[in-house]
């Protein structure tokens, strides 16, 4: 079986015109050189190995171990066909001689590659790296990214620098186990929401405080949020959402991209949508710090039962960023159900009548026909 070749042999660049016979051991491969006599060289088996040609209708091998090497091209269908059915591992590649059967089929499994790879990253690897970054980012970095974001955010926000203060004060009495120093601010809003930011900063809305009836709820709610900070969610979280978008501008060099990128989507730390793991694992660490203060467990569902019954009127930004609100009133009341005693915190009830004072005055001072006791609802 013979079949027609172009012999490179490694010396010049000339082409010479071979015939090249394949047997199991090896290939004979005869030619003409320069002075038109003719030669012929052996190619052991186990020393050919079959190029990588991207052209349709043509194979090429090369033989020997080091440079310059020979070499044979042939478009000849008999010897592509000859190829296509050995399996000599040199001299066939599978996936090589499917992907060359069809110019078309191989570009479009070529593309398919390209893009399922780019999606693997953009949804999959890049999130996850993001997250293990934000994890392990150091302490100051963290703070001083989450002072940023706060700084952006508080452009929007009505502080109420008095009953910032008082709650300031809450905050500073409780024992809170936690790595970031937590400050604490209350924004004038109709909207019933809390959030926490990066770092330690802690934003309680106007209106769901007026809803708090007492200090173990609103322990309740620090503790929630203080465990967001803590175990860095609200970071894992905006690293992982934002991440595709701020590698795209990384990607092409855009620095100043980046920046935007954060700016634009600052409102998304005040807005973000915790896993319903994520949720469970700061309700229990809030629990656990109103346990340390010797406060009344039963605060945490109550906190929830007061969330929920906004909803039957209106579903407030909080619970819209809360999923799961019945379960999560049952696994926290089973929890409290199981506190033998508490001792009363005379110093967190003192903090906490001086913040509800502060919204009684407020609401005396606008309306003295119709005086509200907040600690009464």
């Amino acid at each position: 079986m013979e079949f027609k070749a172009n012999y490179f042999d490694g010396q010049s660049s000339k082409t010479h015109q071979a015939i090249v016979t394949p047997n199991p051991s090896g290939w004979r491969i005869v030619f003409n050189n320069t002075t038109e006599t003719t030669k012929e060289v052996i190619w052991k088996i186990d020393t050919i190995q079959k190029s990588e040609v991207y052209t349709q209708g043509l194979i090429a091998f090369t033989y020997g171990k080091e440079f310059p090497f020979q070499k044979i091209e042939s478009t000849d269908p008999n010897f592509i066909a000859f190829i296509s059915k050995s399996d000599h591992k040199n001299l066939n590649n599978k996936l090589d001689t499917t992907l060359h059967k069809s110019v078309n089929k191989s570009i479009a499994i070529l593309l398919a590659v390209i893009v399922g790879f780019a999606l693997g990253m953009y949804f999959y690897v890049i999130p996850t790296v993001a997250v293990s970054f934000a994890k392990n980012l150091n302490k100051e970095h963290v703070i001083d990214f989450g002072d940023y974001i706060f700084r952006t955010i508080s452009l929007d926000l009505d502080i109420d620098e008095k009953q910032s203060e008082k709650l300031q004060d809450f905050v500073d009495a409780m024992q809170i186990d936690c790595e970031f120093p937590i400050q604490a601010k209350v924004a004038n809003s109709s909207q019933l929401n809390a959030f926490a930011v990066s770092g330690g900063k802690i934003v309680i809305f106007s209106s769901l405080l007026e809803k708090i009836q007492n200090e173990h709820q609103l322990a309740a709610l620090i503790g929630h949020e203080v465990s967001h900070v803590q175990n860095r969610h609200v970071l894992k979280n905006v690293a992982r959402n934002l991440s595709g978008a701020i590698f795209v501008s990384v990607l092409f060099g855009d620095i100043n991209g980046v920046t935007a990128i954060i700016g634009e989507n600052a409102h998304l730390f005040s807005q973000l949508s915790y896993t319903r793991s994520l949720e469970k694992e700061a309700d229990i660490f809030g629990i656990e710090m109103m346990r340390a203060n010797n406060l009344d467990l039963n605060g945490m569902p109550q906190l929830f039962q007061i969330l929920k019954d906004e909803s039957d009127v209106d579903i407030p930004t909080y619970l819209s960023n809360h999923p799961m609100l019945k379960d999560r009133i049952v696994y926290t009341q089973e929890i409290a159900d199981q506190q033998s005693n508490t001792t009363n915190n005379t110093v967190l009830k003192e903090k906490w009548n001086k913040i509800a004072a502060g919204f009684t005055n407020t609401i005396e001072n606008n309306d003295t026909d119709d005086i509200i006791d907040v600690t009464d609802e």
